[in-house]
């Protein structure tokens, strides 16, 4: 199995894995991105030079949009731990199974929340978790599903218990669990998850292998919310042997923990064998509640990251203006407007510093 971005295993010293943990974890807070964007009709051109819409005008050397995902991904979230347990599973198209575990603190981009920790995300509802998830990753999650920890360890005895890799040892309830593959039952696996621990991603890690290695059959009322529970309990059931991951991150403005690009981007598409998604910013103009998640659903599949959503500068925006921040954009531009259905697009020779398409919401998207 392998648990972190190196050579497979999981063996750092204790003094060692807290010096990372200090460096990445202890720290928790939200990320303010400064944007200075200067906008204005003269620096705005239609695509094709005049006064005619661009809508699905080519463009030779355009970042192009990003396939859909090829395996069946899953949205986890384990709750009732201090630091509780924010993944992704995928498994199919003959790829080989993989997790990937989202450490806690780590900032994500929610769109229609703002920039939101891990443990926030986790309160959301299931559908905006998965919205959550799924921009981290920036590919479109299938299916999600919410399980507490308590649950967790019940699947773990109807599963006969697991083998884990633990990286330390641990005294838990009269024993010492751990270093290397030790079994656990459920109460074992609860015990080592509910304490407060500078490495809980690589205790996570190693459960979630663990689980995934026994190809559990998970109850359906094991579930606390999912959009289909079936599907959720095949895609655990059929992950046996995954490579389970810690996402990489760094430390930024000595506050906030953030997904360190482009290595983060870089094992998404290895283990789950998707594309780099096409950064995109999103600004509510019309007023309406809900317009930055019900965006992403649309954007998210076509292949698109939101690294910004916020609101316009006015809420009288009647048509959705979708604006490639250069030609090179432009077919990018194009692949919003089709996975929204509706808006203007343009092109602007005034780069926003962080998105290669900029969206202005309007009134005529209605979701």
């Amino acid at each position: 199995m392998s648990l972190g971005p190196g050579d497979g295993r999981i063996q750092p010293s204790r003094a060692e894995r807290t010096d990372a943990s200090l460096r990445r974890r202890r720290i928790y807070g939200i990320v303010a991105l400064a944007v200075i964007v200067v906008a204005g009709i003269a620096a705005i051109q239609l695509a094709d030079g005049g006064g005619g819409a661009a809508a699905d005008s080519p463009s030779a050397s355009g970042s192009s949009p990003a396939a859909s995902t090829p395996t069946d991904l899953l949205a986890l979230s384990v709750t009732g731990a201090p630091h509780a347990l924010l993944a992704a599973v995928g498994t199919g198209s003959g790829r080989p199974p993989a997790g990937l575990v989202l450490p806690p603190g780590m900032t994500l981009v929610v769109p229609g929340q703002g920039e939101t920790v891990t443990e926030d995300v986790q309160t959301l509802p299931g559908q905006s978790m998965r919205v959550g998830v799924s921009n981290a990753l920036g590919t479109w999650a299938d299916h999600y599903a919410v399980m507490d920890l308590r649950d967790l360890g019940r699947a773990v005895d109807d599963a006969g218990g697991i083998s884990a890799n633990l990286a330390d040892a641990y005294p838990i309830g009269g024993t010492v669990l751990g270093p290397g593959e030790t079994h656990m039952n459920g109460d074992q696996v609860v015990r080592l998850l509910s304490e407060q621990a500078d490495d809980a991603d690589l205790r996570w890690a190693a459960v979630l292998d663990g689980f995934l290695g026994g190809q559990p059959t998970v109850s359906r009322d094991r579930f606390t919310e999912s959009d289909d529970a079936g599907a959720a309990a095949s895609i655990l059931g059929s992950a046996g042997g995954a490579d389970v991951q810690v996402a990489p991150t760094h430390v930024v403005g000595g506050t906030a923990i953030v997904p360190q690009q482009p290595d983060f981007d870089q094992l998404v598409g290895q283990i789950f064998g998707t594309p780099k998604p096409i950064p995109a910013l999103v600004q509510n103009g019309s007023g309406e509640p809900g317009v930055g998640e019900a965006v992403a659903e649309h954007l998210i599949p076509a292949g698109f990251r939101i690294v910004l959503s916020e609101n316009a500068g006015s809420f009288d925006h009647p048509t959705t203006s979708i604006i490639a921040n250069g030609e090179e954009n432009v077919d990018a531009a194009n692949a919003a407007k089709r996975a929204l259905g509706v808006g203007d697009v343009r092109v602007t020779q005034v780069p926003s510093g962080l998105a290669d398409v900029t969206i202005v919401v309007g009134r005529d998207f209605e979701g």
